[in-house]
């Protein structure tokens, strides 16, 4: 269920502009990275300029924020979901990841991945996504491979 204030709904678009692009990478830093204290810059990776982003807003504030990129030709990777903790619980997230999914399905992934971090396991599983195993990454949490296939 999707909270909704004064009857606005939800607007779910990719950004486009630079200040698009640049409010959502400030978003993802602030709601992933700040809270590590990793610097700005971490946010981002190699593969932004290959890569289909989400964003969901209300009233024209970003409440949501995930990506994905073709990691091989089969299988794509999640990365940088991230929603606003006043909104945790709200349906933002899966709002995000199924903008995602339907992007892989679209072309023609067979399926998709990501590290979740720990706290979010349960999230993607409840999405359909199934555990495979710890992974290492850059980051000083603890993170599990999911994995999702299309029927």
């Amino acid at each position: 269920m999707i909270r909704q204030t004064q009857n606005v709904s939800p607007i779910v678009l990719s950004p486009q502009s630079n200040e698009e692009f640049e409010r959502y990478f400030f978003f993802r830093w602030q709601n992933l990275r700040q809270p590590l204290a990793a610097p700005r810059g971490t946010e981002r990776d190699t593969f932004e300029d290959q890569a289909y982003h989400i964003m969901v807003l209300i009233d024209d504030v970003i409440k949501a924020v995930g990506r994905i990129h073709q990691s091989t030709s089969e299988s794509g990777q999640i990365r940088y979901m991230a929603v606003d903790p006043h909104w945790h619980r709200q349906g933002f997230g899966r709002l995000v990841l199924t903008q995602l999914l339907n992007y892989a399905r679209q072309n023609q992934m067979k399926y998709c991945w990501c590290n979740a971090r720990d706290e979010a396991v349960i999230f993607y599983q409840r999405c359909g996504f199934t555990k495979r195993g710890r992974v290492e990454t850059d980051l000083a949490l603890p993170h599990t491979r999911m994995e999702y296939y299309f029927d």
